[in-house]
């Protein structure tokens, strides 16, 4: 026991210094050590992060500035909780008018086991409409919060679905609109600001700072919807008609390269594009008309025939004796009918679409360089750069390359070995069309800005891989041609030049024996042509006799070159 008092003092001193320790290292922990934490939950409970409203994307405007896709007012409702925030008397009724099942809703406003913070933020519902908000608000709960933002609006369903396309909220997808993404989506702004209460609104200071969101830009095409809308109807008929596992039909003006129409079946919603993509159906969301390159067949002899004319090579007197078959680099060249045909010019090469006359230009008259020189000018293998996303290229064997054999220069020249896409294979024919000017085929015709700016989008010639006398030439003798031997693809009152294609379908090892893809592309009225119109059918399986491209895509074309002269308005040339 402490009698004396000096001992007394003394073990007071001590014990007072030994607290003051205790709370000057409590300061030091508080002030040094966890400054930084105690300062970062001040400021998540003192200050909030405010999305300003979101700028709604650019609308998507057919050729006559019809809506196409446009944007409509939804709500994004989100939770923004504290530890002491009751939700569990909310959860039934919230899960009711969010349409969430409550052990879902439960589980997204429950603070996870090892997460030590004082605030959860956990998204509740997206698109919500106004209907569902005033409910949501009527429940009066300090921790939700209400976000507006803009929901994709397609004015015209399912039209256009590849031509439009989609992109999600990180610019991916496919399309237009997934190609424009930069130019149609403005990011939005953000700012922070103190808070007081539940969904006050911006401070002051916020709001200072803050700039209006700029809307993105508006895109006018040039999808004509009614031509559009025609075309897809007519292909759907055909697929049916001529039991068809898909098809592409693509309209364009030769003179300038825009597209009027680009259909391809089969289709999808865009405005869907996350349940396809949850159900394992995103194989839809390809293009076949600029991603899925094919064997275009017979309607290459197109390419051969103006390869040679170009280089002056052969004229409208050039003969040859078709015997039926050619053997060139251990390859085997045999028309379609396995029948000789005797002494034939271009007319009759074309008419017959003769596989081995196609062979004797690329092996006896053209040689493979100048074949392949020209195969390039016309842009197969290459990228046309239309304004769509995920083109592919196609494949061309170029004598420079590994695998290339002599034997490609026999089955080229009629379509095999060479894979094109619809779109490469309409621009290639598109310059005959055009007096050999090739025109780059683009489907954005203008681009127009939130304040009424506007930028029409040049017309762009992107070479010339025919002169204009070999184009007019070839021309000529394909209106010939369909005038004697393709007279179920002519227009009454029009002159129209084309070419038919069958092509059969690679598969490992060879070719199937049964499939085929069915084509036909035309352009006119000549000798003004201001239509071009790509017809193809994947698989046609009516009798075997009867899905020859000329006839079944011959028909086909027909039908709507004879409807579209009359939209367009184009008076008859005969």
């Amino acid at each position: 026991m402490l009698r004396n008092p000096e001992s007394r003092l003394r073990l007071i001193s001590l014990l007072l210094i030994a607290l003051l320790l205790l709370v000057v290292g409590q300061l030091v922990r508080l002030q040094v050590f966890e400054h930084p934490r105690y300062v970062a939950e001040a400021k998540q409970m003192l200050e909030r992060q405010y999305s300003l409203p979101a700028a709604p994307m650019g609308k998507i405007l057919d050729s006559n500035g019809a809506l196409l896709v446009g944007n409509l007012p939804v709500f994004e409702v989100d939770a923004y909780l504290e530890r002491t925030d009751e939700t569990e008397t909310a959860i039934p009724e919230l899960a009711v008018i969010l349409n969430r099942p409550e052990a879902e809703l439960r589980t997204a406003l429950t603070f996870p086991e090892t997460y030590t913070g004082t605030h959860v933020w956990a998204p509740l519902a997206r698109d919500v409409t106004s209907d569902t908000l005033r409910q949501v608000r009527a429940m009066n709960l300090r921790w939700v919060t209400i976000t507006p933002t803009w929901k994709r609006y397609y004015a015209e369903g399912a039209l256009a679905a590849h031509v439009l396309g989609f992109a999600n909220a990180e610019g991916y997808g496919y399309g237009v609109q997934a190609y424009q993404w930069r130019l149609i989506y403005t990011p939005p702004e953000f700012s922070a600001g103190a808070i007081s209460g539940q969904n006050e609104p911006l401070p002051e200071e916020v709001a200072r700072r803050s700039v209006t969101p700029v809307p993105g830009v508006n895109l006018r095409l040039t999808i004509n919807r009614t031509i559009q809308a025609y075309v897809e109807g007519e292909l759907d008929k055909a697929l049916v008609e001529y039991q068809a596992e898909a098809g592409t039909i693509i309209v364009m003006n030769p003179q300038t390269g825009e597209i009027l129409a680009m259909v391809s079946r089969p289709s999808y919603e865009p405005s869907r594009y996350a349940d396809y993509a949850a159900t394992n159906q995103s194989a839809l969301f390809v293009d076949p008309a600029i991603s899925k390159a094919y064997e275009p067949g017979s309607v290459f002899k197109l390419i051969t025939v103006a390869s040679a004319l170009d280089a002056g090579l052969v004229d409208t007197n050039w003969t040859y004796e078709d015997t039926g078959m050619l053997e060139y680099g251990g390859v085997v060249a045999r028309n379609w009918d396995r029948a000789a045909h005797g002494v034939q010019d271009l007319e009759g090469l074309l008419a017959r679409s003769l596989n081995v006359g196609a062979a004797t230009l690329t092996t006896r008259v053209l040689g493979a360089e100048r074949f392949y020189k020209s195969v390039a000018a016309f842009g197969f293998g290459q990228l046309t750069n239309v304004e769509l996303a995920n083109e592919a290229q196609g494949l061309v064997h170029m004598p420079a390359d590994w695998d290339w054999q002599d034997g490609f220069l026999v089955t080229n020249s009629f379509g095999q070995g060479i894979a094109v896409t619809p779109l490469q294979m309409a621009a290639a024919v598109a310059a005959i069309a055009n007096d050999g000017v090739m025109m780059r085929p683009h489907i954005v015709a203008e681009r127009i800005s939130s304040d009424g700016n506007s930028v029409l989008i040049a017309q762009t010639p992107i070479g010339q891989p025919i002169s204009a006398e070999a184009a007019q030439t070839l021309t000529e003798l394909m209106a010939r041609a369909m005038e004697t031997r393709m007279k179920q693809a002519t227009v009454p009152g029009y002159r129209i030049a084309g070419k038919s294609g069958t092509a059969q379908i690679p598969v490992s090892g060879g070719y199937d024996p049964d499939d085929i893809i069915a084509s036909f592309v035309g352009f006119g009225p000549l000798p003004d042509p201001q239509v071009l119109i790509l017809v193809k059918l994947d698989r046609p399986a009516i009798d075997p006799l009867l899905r020859w491209g000329s006839q079944t895509a011959a028909p086909l074309f027909q039908r709507i070159a004879a409807r579209l002269f009359v939209l367009l308005q184009i008076p008859p040339t005969e």
